[in-house]
């Protein structure tokens, strides 16, 4: 009989993949390597398409946070969205003086993360030819470091 967590089909549910996709951001800010190895699969993959980085494997992805020139990033999750083994999350971080966004999409095998896929941008301002059909944001407070 399935329990709370899991789907007739015996897949993971929504819930429990949310908290593991915020467990894998407070894990990376803190640089806590047991949470990351629990919450990815051994051969999970990470993506940097704007780099052409692939990490292949869990300890890969560790050792590269551990190892993150100043330290781990600091963020801010902003949003996760998502449903059954595909989720998007959303994070603002402040790299020095300037702002970046992040969107993060993550795959989910059973349990664990398989593959994540972040793409990074910097924050510009909104060109002059269309401000009289948008409205300007203010942005979320900047991530401290952690």
């Amino acid at each position: 009989m399935p329990t709370e967590t899991t789907r007739n089909d015996g897949s993971h549910d929504d819930a429990q993949r949310r908290e593991a996709t915020t467990s894998f951001f407070s894990a990376v800010q803190v640089g806590d390597a047991a949470v990351l190895y629990e919450v990815l699969t051994p051969n999970a993959v990470t993506r940097w398409p704007q780099s052409r980085a692939r990490i292949t494997g869990a300890m890969s992805c560790i050792r590269v946070y551990e190892n993150y020139p100043g330290g781990p990033p600091s963020y801010r999750v902003e949003r996760i969205t998502g449903a059954g083994d595909s989720w998007v999350a959303e994070l603002s971080a402040q790299c020095g003086d300037d702002r970046w966004y992040i969107v993060s999409l993550i795959e989910f095998e059973g349990g664990p993360t398989a593959r994540l896929t972040d793409y990074f941008g910097p924050a510009f301002p909104a060109p002059d030819w269309r401000r009289e059909w948008v409205q300007i944001e203010e942005p979320t407070p900047a991530a401290q470091p952690a």
